[in-house]
């Protein structure tokens, strides 16, 4: 039984609502609601009944929530002997993520190391997946998040899929009925080669013998935004990324091609030789947090 499950479980029976929990959570309702499901399947059991005014627990569930409970203090307790135990973690950690993933990997794990093991020194350099997949392989950094595969001498999982979009600023005009070509007849503002998210696009477009009408190269993905937001072209995001703009109504998306154009993440480092203590700190932090991001 997963004790992630049974924090959501806890979490729904003191909130009183799956809505309220999946708030307080981070975490999607849906996705909160399938962790319920997957509990009272290996339970057997149901453990919620649902009306209108919210959910409170059946007998079983009322059984389950005070042993979660207790179980769940014990987690803790063990998390902090061990961690009064054993030497705490120190030492220089070399981390790359591109610029797409600073927001939602980089300040967390920033917050993990300064509370849990403020004797580790994280280094944390912002390059594209290209460029960081080659510092790697050199041993100029000890792992990354990148969009290329590791082979070869390098290792790691993939973290998450996510799509990449079109944005483009509210007041274009663009039609549902706009076609790829339309699109690539579009003034663009594109990260200049080499660049994960450039790749992919050039891709869909070559697909269909267009090319893009690129006006405006920029590396940085801030100004890149900006200059959108600000209507002097279109260009490719993740939704990951836009997605205080979009619910904002600062910038609009929509997909490109026929279906959904999805990128990859890895987390990635050398074979040989292994992680040391403080990164595979690092790496566990950085694969829970994308656990987390896949059940948001």
């Amino acid at each position: 039984m997963d004790s992630r499950r049974l924090r959501y479980f806890v979490q729904i029976v003191d909130s009183g609502s799956i809505t309220r929990a999946a708030a307080l959570s981070g975490v999607a309702q849906p996705a909160l609601s399938q962790q319920l499901a997957i509990l009272e399947n290996e339970l057997k059991v149901k453990l919620l009944e649902r009306s209108v005014s919210g959910v409170t627990p059946t007998a079983a569930g009322r059984t389950l929530y005070a042993r979660a409970q207790a179980i769940l203090r014990q987690f803790e307790e063990l998390r902090e002997a061990v961690h009064r135990e054993v030497k705490p973690l120190s030492g220089t950690v070399l981390l790359g993520m591109p610029p797409t993933m600073l927001a939602r990997f980089g300040l967390p794990l920033i917050e993990k190391v300064c509370t849990q093991h403020p004797e580790m020194h994280l280094q944390i350099r912002e390059e594209g997946s290209m460029v960081l997949h080659e510092l790697v392989s050199n041993g100029k950094l000890e792992l990354a998040i990148s969009a290329t595969r590791p082979e070869g001498t390098l290792v790691g999982e993939e973290m998450l899929s996510e799509p990449i979009v079109l944005m483009y600023p509210p007041k274009l005009d663009l039609p549902e009925s706009a076609t790829l070509a339309d699109i690539a007849r579009l003034p663009w503002v594109m990260p200049r080669r080499p660049n994960a998210i450039r790749t992919l696009i050039d891709a869909v477009f070559a697909s269909c013998n267009l090319t893009p009408n690129v006006v405006v190269e920029i590396d940085s993905l801030h100004s890149a935004m900006e200059t959108v937001r600000r209507g002097f072209g279109v260009g490719a995001m993740t939704m990951g990324v836009m997605k205080d703009d979009v619910e904002a109504g600062t910038l609009r998306a929509r997909q490109l091609g026929d279906g959904p154009l999805m990128r990859p993440m890895y987390l990635v480092h050398r074979r040989a030789p292994g992680l040391t203590p403080a990164a595979q700190f690092v790496y566990d932090i950085l694969r829970d947090a994308a656990a987390d991001a896949r059940l948001g």
